[in-house]
């Protein structure tokens, strides 16, 4: 209910990218991490054809030759041991807006190759991903129209060898991510009036592993009902190994951490209004990496970090 009182933390992040020293344009998203617990981002140098790396320093990791290309969310893959002995320092799998789900794989010398992983006819913008240990991948996407319609976002799946399938069909979907155990899905959906939020809310699903199909819609939260926020977006969504959901709130400066059966923990405010997407990153995989638009200059992305005291998921997994 709105008012109700959560015995909920209230913690700050930390300045880390600022508008001053960012090489990263507005769209910035996609925050990620590798296995060395590097941190990266989209819209490098003002450009959604490339990725940067955030950290330990700011630098170019991947560009698309393809002017049309908007990267948006992405995931790296863990290396098989023979992937490694040919010389693979790195694979990751980006949404591409423009329509497919492109797959970047970065050889030790540095040299990159850029192919596509999956492509369907059905994909609506692919914006963002959550990776799974059997190697599939699922797709959020979403049209961010005037008037929100069903059919402006939805669930997709990619097998590993890049088969697409659509699960489901929403309003405009974005938060993507999948539990430790992998046996939920959760996916954010939202609609818009007159191009203003009027509901945002997080869906959880049972996740058939041996498939890779979902059912058992189940309502996670709905931020109306929870705190009056449905005209706050949310944006990227990550969780640690205890399976705590941390979720972007794009315009709401602000994350908002929940346990797996709904509780809100916490609430990390944060120095930028625009917040898009995080990740936990760092050579524990417990520094929360938080990128937005900057508040104080429009014309720049942003990166906030929050000492966490649990890794995430997705770091985690890479070093098993």
């Amino acid at each position: 209910m709105i008012g109700s009182i959560y015995c909920e933390k209230i913690l700050r992040s930390t300045p880390f990218i600022t508008s001053k020293n960012s090489q990263f344009g507005p769209a910035i998203e996609g925050a990620t991490v590798n296995k060395l617990g590097e941190a990266f981002a989209t819209d490098f140098s003002d450009s959604t054809t490339k990725i940067g790396k955030i950290s330990p320093n700011q630098k170019l990791f991947a560009a698309s030759p393809i002017e049309t290309t908007k990267f948006n969310g992405i995931r790296f893959l863990h290396l098989s041991e023979k992937e490694s002995k040919l010389g693979i320092k790195n694979i990751a799998l980006v949404a591409n807006k423009d329509g497919d789900v492109t797959k970047v794989t970065e050889m030790n010398n540095g040299q990159t190759k850029l192919e596509i992983f999956c492509k369907d006819k059905t994909f609506v913008q692919p914006n963002d991903l959550a990776l799974s240990e059997t190697g599939r991948i699922y797709i959020s996407g979403q049209n961010f129209s005037n008037n929100t319609e069903i059919g402006d976002g939805g669930l997709w799946v990619c097998q590993p060898d890049g088969r697409a399938t659509r699960l489901k069909t929403f309003g405009r979907t974005n938060g993507i991510e999948l539990s430790p155990d992998e046996k939920t899905l959760y996916l954010s959906e939202a609609f818009n009036k007159n191009f203003i939020p009027i509901s945002n809310k997080i869906w959880k699903f049972k996740v058939d592993h041996r498939t890779g199909n979902v059912n058992s819609q189940e309502l996670f939260v709905d931020f109306e009902k929870l705190d009056g926020t449905q005209a706050v977006d949310i944006d990227g969504m990550r969780v640690d190994i205890k399976g705590n959901l941390y979720v972007t709130r794009n315009g709401g400066q602000e994350i908002v951490v929940f346990s797996p059966n709904k509780k809100v923990l916490s609430r990390i405010k944060l120095n930028i209004q625009h917040a898009s997407n995080l990740e936990f990153a760092g050579d524990k995989g417990k520094t929360l990496f938080i990128v937005g638009r900057c508040t104080d200059n429009g014309t720049k992305g942003c990166v906030d970090t929050f000492e966490n005291e649990i890794p995430g998921k997705a770091f985690t997994l890479l070093n098993r």
